[in-house]
C-alpha cells in the first residue's frame, strides 16, 4: 500500500492543481471575455474532451497488458504493444481531428452562432486539430510509465503542465491576450511533458521502440479487453461530458456559461475522486495476476473506506460553504446557482467505488456492466434533454443524479456480490456509509453553530467554517474511523518526517 499511497499523494497535488487553475479560470475569463465568449470556450473544451472516447478502452487496457507483461519479464511483448498503440493512436489522432474538422464545417447550425462567434469557434477547434496529435501520442508514454509503478513520478512531471496553464491563464489577463492567443497557449501546455516522458523510459531500458508499428497478434490479445472497456467507458463518459453539449444545443451559450461556472468548483471534487482509478489499477492487476486475494481485498475494503473519507471531508466541507464560495466566485446575483451546486457536489459521493473500478476492470465479466451502463446513460441523457423544458441549466445535474443512483445500486445490489463474491453490504456500511454519515453529523454540526453567530465578513465565515471543520473531522476520523494499522503508519510517518 506505501507505493499506492505514494501515488495517490502526488495524484491529489497535482489534481488539486488543475482543479485549482479550473477553479480559478472560470471567474477570471467570464468577467474578460464574457458569457458569451466564455460559452464558447466551454463548448469547445466540452467537445473536445468527449472526443476521449475514441480511445476505446486503451487507457485502461494499456496499463494492465503493460502491468501483466512486466509482472512476467516478457519484453518482448511490451515492445509490441507500445508500438502498437503509438500506431493505433496516431490513427485516432487523425480521426479525432477529422471529426472537429466536420464540426468546425456546421457549428453555425449545431450551436445557432452568430458570425462573429462562429469565426471565433472554428478557430478554437483548429487549434485542438493541431495539438490532437502529440496529447493522443504522449498518452501511451504516460501509460507505460503507470505500469512501471512511476506513478508519483509522472504526477510530478504533469504537475508542470498544470503550473504552466496558471502562468498562462495570469498572463492572459495582465496583457490581455485575444481568445484564440489564451487558448492556444493553454493547449499548447498539455504537450510539454513529452519530452520528460521520453527521457524517462530510453532510462528504464526495456528495449521499447518509439516507432509505431502494428502487431497484429498483439492487438487482437489487446483489443477484446479493450473494447470491453470501451462499450462501459462510452457510455460513463457520455453521461459526464455531453450535458454542456446538450445546454449548447438547446438551451444556448450563457446556459453553457452558468453550467461551467458551478462546474469550476464540482471538478474540484470530480478530478479528485476519479483521480484513484488510475493510481489504483496497476496493482489491482498485479493482485489479480499473483492471484492475491487478501491484497485484493485490501483494495476493496481499505481502498474505498480510504476514498470514502477523503470525498465526505471535502463534499461536506465545500457544501459547507457553498453560498459564500458561489458569491465570491462568480458574484451574488449567481446565488440562484447555490442550490444546484449542492444537488451537484452530492451525488459526486458515487465516486467512492474507484477502488472497487479498479478490481472491475482488471476482471473479465465486464458485459452485465457495459448493459448496465447503457441504460443508465439513456435514461440520463433523455431525462436531461426533456427536465431542460423544467428547469432550464438544472435539468442536466438532475439527469445526472439518476445517473449515479443507478450505477451504484447495481454494483451493490447485483455486480459485486454475485460477480465478484464480495460483501458488498460490508463495503457499503462500514466503508462508506459509516464514515460519510459520521462526517456529515460533523458538518451538520458547524453549520448550526454558525447559525448562532452573525459574522459579516464572508472570507472571515469561511475560514472559520472550514478550519473549525477540518479539525473536528480529522480528530473524529484519526480516533473512530481509521484502523490502528492505519495510525501506526500516519505515526510512523511523521516521526520519520520530523526526525529528518
Amino acid at each position: 500500500m506505501k507505493n499506492i499511497f505514494g501515488g495517490v499523494a502526488w495524484s491529489l497535488i497535482c489534481n488539486v492543481t488543475n482543479a485549482v487553475y479550473g477553479f480559478l479560470s472560470v471567474p477570471l475569463l467570464l468577467n474578460y471575455y464574457g458569457k458569451e465568449k466564455y460559452g464558447l470556450i466551454g463548448i469547445a473544451i466540452s467537445v473536445n474532451i468527449y472526443l476521449r472516447i475514441l480511445d476505446m478502452g486503451f487507457s485502461s487496457g494499456n496499463v494492465k497488458f503493460f502491468s501483466s507483461y512486466l509482472v512476467k519479464n516478457d519484453y518482448e511483448g511490451l515492445k509490441k504493444l507500445f508500438q502498437s498503440s503509438l500506431f493505433f493512436y496516431l490513427v485516432i489522432a487523425l480521426v479525432n481531428g477529422t471529426i472537429l474538422l466536420g464540426l468546425s464545417i456546421f457549428s453555425h447550425d449545431i450551436f445557432h452562432l452568430d458570425t462573429v462567434n462562429d469565426a471565433v469557434f472554428k478557430k478554437l477547434l483548429l487549434i485542438l486539430i493541431i495539438t490532437s496529435f502529440p496529447v493522443w501520442i504522449g498518452n501511451v508514454m504516460e501509460q507505460l510509465l503507470r505500469s512501471n509503478e512511476l506513478i508519483a513520478w509522472q504526477q510530478r512531471i504533469l504537475l508542470i503542465t498544470k503550473l504552466a496553464q496558471l502562468v498562462v491563464l495570469f498572463i492572459t489577463i495582465y496583457f490581455k491576450l485575444s481568445i484564440l492567443e489564451f487558448f492556444a497557449l493553454n493547449t499548447l501546455c498539455s504537450v510539454i511533458n513529452i519530452p520528460f516522458y521520453i527521457v524517462r523510459i530510453k532510462k528504464l531500458s526495456l528495449g521499447i521502440s518509439f516507432i509505431p508499428k502494428y502487431y497484429k497478434e498483439t492487438m487482437e490479445e489487446v483489443i477484446p479487453y479493450c473494447l470491453s472497456i470501451f462499450s462501459f467507458g462510452i457510455f460513463q463518459f457520455s453521461a459526464n461530458y455531453l450535458r454542456p453539449v446538450f445546454l449548447g444545443i438547446k438551451l444556448g451559450l450563457t446556459s453553457v456559461s452558468d453550467f461551467r461556472m458551478i462546474e469550476g468548483i464540482a471538478n474540484l471534487i470530480l478530478i479528485l475522486g476519479s483521480s484513484f482509478v488510475g493510481v489504483i489499477l496497476p496493482y489491482a492487476t498485479k493482485s489479480k495476476e499473483l492471484g492475491d486475494k487478501e491484497s485484493e481485498m485490501e483494495i476493496a475494503f481499505d481502498g474505498t473506506r480510504y476514498i470514502s473519507i477523503f470525498l465526505a471531508l471535502v463534499v461536506f466541507g465545500f457544501v459547507l460553504s457553498s453560498k459564500e464560495l458561489i458569491i465570491l466566485y462568480v458574484g451574488e446575483k449567481n446565488v440562484y446557482l447555490v442550490f444546484w451546486l449542492n444537488f451537484w457536489i452530492f451525488s459526486l459521493l458515487g465516486l467512492h467505488n474507484s477502488a472497487l473500478s479498479s478490481l472491475v476492470l482488471v476482471g473479465n465479466s465486464l458485459r452485465p456492466i457495459v448493459y448496465m451502463s447503457a441504460f443508465s446513460t439513456f435514461v440520463s441523457l433523455t431525462l436531461a434533454w426533456f427536465l431542460m423544458d423544467y428547469f432550464g441549466m438544472g435539468g442536466v445535474i438532475i439527469s445526472y443524479g439518476f445517473y449515479v443512483i443507478f450505477q451504484i445500486g447495481y454494483y451493490y445490489i447485483y455486480y459485486y456480490p454475485i460477480k465478484l463474491k464480495y460483501d458488498s453490504f460490508k463495503i457499503f456500511t462500514k466503508s462508506f456509509l459509516y464514515p460519510v454519515f459520521v462526517i456529515g453529523i460533523i458538518s451538520l454540526f458547524v453549520r448550526y453553530f454558525f447559525t448562532l453567530y452573525s459574522i459579516t465578513n464572508i472570507y472571515i465565515l469561511i475560514l472559520l467554517k472550514e478550519i473549525i471543520f477540518t479539525l473536528f473531522a480529522l480528530v473524529v476520523i484519526y480516533y473512530f474511523l481509521l484502523t490502528k494499522k492505519d495510525t501506526a503508519y500516519i505515526n510512523a510517518f511523521f516521526l520519520k518526517f520530523f526526525n529528518q
